[in-house]
């Protein structure tokens, strides 16, 4: 055997060995990156809000192409995504479309622009319903993870792409999303205050009361089957609560003078509010059906705002018992009472975010309000907002937006947020709207 051919075996076997280690790292690092997508999955489901590494997905356009609820809801369950922080969805643009080779469904040409999940659908139109199928695949491990079916009438298609986006959610989070929720708030023309309610991003609004009178401070049951205001209706400001299901409004507590700032405990089982029963503004303990448990606060100050747990424990209010208006906590027996917020001006509106972590409040500075928010010790203080007036912030049952009004147009409108702030937008518009209460999930 010459040293060449003996050389040319070695080198042959080497590269081979090179070959087969090279495989090793790719399927490696595939492995690897699949792990690491298990651990982010399982992260984002924990309570605190510190950081989601969202994950990539693409959403392709539903099929028929000529049909328009196709392109619709492809649009709506694109925003709706995008918006979660969960996710984010890659543009289908000309870059793409090359990589891909116009092969919509090419998963490695998606991995290699990094997009780990592909969601398609397609739509049926049968007289006036629409029938919407999807699958949900993992381009690592090429293979469809999720399929769904879905039906709704055509008019309803908003709703109908709300679901599709909800369900993609749930498969990575072990919890619906937000998109089916609704913002009940309080819209202001001609002289009278109703409720009004919409859908999560602005879509859909309509009246849930027409008094003709003035109704504010609107809560939702932890159900999402009732809400809870203060309203006129009798020429007392009583609580009334409205059965959305039956569109049956009544009268819940109407005890002597104010009866306002209604805030059910996420067990539903109480109400806290605020009576001026007894000559002064305190909190009360009520139960569902409005009937008094116990007074709660004492003193001259003007106890106000109260706002729960989500394990029902504590509550979070407003006093002025320092002199000006800072946020307190205290149990559900009145007890316990300590301190959090020892600002210069006005603190107001506190609203205790369903993770547990963050309290959303308004904080006067300037002359004007803006929305903070901090941790449950009255630590950490993180301003949101820095145009106008901005009031009552309200959570999210996700924890990760927040609903609030401001006049920053000129005009109180009802605005979102993610929860640190950003991606601010409107979401209301004829006459003047504000003190919005976000739903539970459906």
């Amino acid at each position: 055997m010459t040293k060449s051919s003996s050389f040319s075996r070695s080198f042959k076997t080497f590269h081979k060995f090179l070959l087969l280690l090279l495989l090793f790292a790719v399927l490696l690092s595939r492995f690897e990156a699949g792990l690491a997508q298990t651990e982010i999955e399982a992260q984002i489901t924990k309570g605190a809000v510190k950081y989601i590494e969202a994950l990539d997905i693409a959403v392709v356009d539903f099929s028929p192409a000529e049909s328009e609820y196709a392109r619709r809801i492809t649009q709506v369950v694109r925003d709706d995504l995008n918006y979660s922080l969960y996710f984010r969805v890659a543009e289908i643009d000309s870059f793409v479309l090359a990589i891909l080779g116009n092969d919509m469904y090419n998963m490695d040409g998606w991995y290699q622009l990094g997009v780990h999940y592909l969601l398609e659908g397609s739509v049926r139109e049968e007289e006036d319903m629409l029938k919407v199928e999807i699958n949900l695949a993992d381009a690592v491990r090429k293979k469809v993870i999720k399929s769904l079916k879905f039906e709704a009438k055509a008019e309803s298609y908003r709703a109908l792409a709300h679901s599709v986006a909800d369900e993609v959610v749930l498969n990575f989070t072990g919890q619906k999303g937000i998109f089916s929720t609704k913002i009940a708030y309080v819209h202001w023309m001609n002289g009278e205050k109703e409720i009004y309610m919409c859908d999560y991003d602005g879509h859909n609004p309509h009246p849930v009361t027409n008094d003709r009178s003035i109704n504010v401070s609107p809560t939702w049951s932890p159900d999402g089957g009732k809400l809870v205001y203060t309203s006129y209706k009798n020429r007392n400001p009583d609580l009334w609560v409205t059965d959305l299901s039956a569109s049956k409004s009544q009268v819940l507590a109407s005890y002597k003078g104010l009866n306002s700032a209604p805030a059910f405990s996420p067990d539903g089982q109480y109400l806290a509010a605020t009576l001026t029963r007894d000559g002064n503004p305190e909190i009360y303990l009520l139960t569902a059906q409005g009937e008094i448990v116990r007074r709660l606060t004492y003193g001259r100050a003007i106890d106000s705002s109260p706002t729960w747990s989500p394990n029902s424990k504590e509550i979070a209010f407003t006093s002025d018992r320092s002199g000006y208006p800072q946020i307190y906590v205290m149990d559900t027996e009145g007890a316990n009472l300590r301190r959090l917020t020892y600002t210069g001006d006005i603190t107001d509106s506190p609203c205790w975010s369903p993770r547990g972590d963050r309290i959303a409040l308004v904080l006067r500075g300037g002359g004007k309000l803006d929305i903070y928010t901090m941790d449950v010790t009255g630590e950490n203080m993180s301003r949101l907002t820095n145009q106008g007036s901005n009031e009552n912030p309200r959570w999210s049952p996700d924890g990760l937006h927040i609903v609030f009004g401001s006049n920053r147009t000129g005009k109180y409108e009802v605005y979102s947020m993610h929860w640190d702030g950003s991606s601010q937008r409107r979401i209301t518009g004829e006459g003047e709207n504000y003190n919005p209460s976000w739903s539970p999930r459906f």
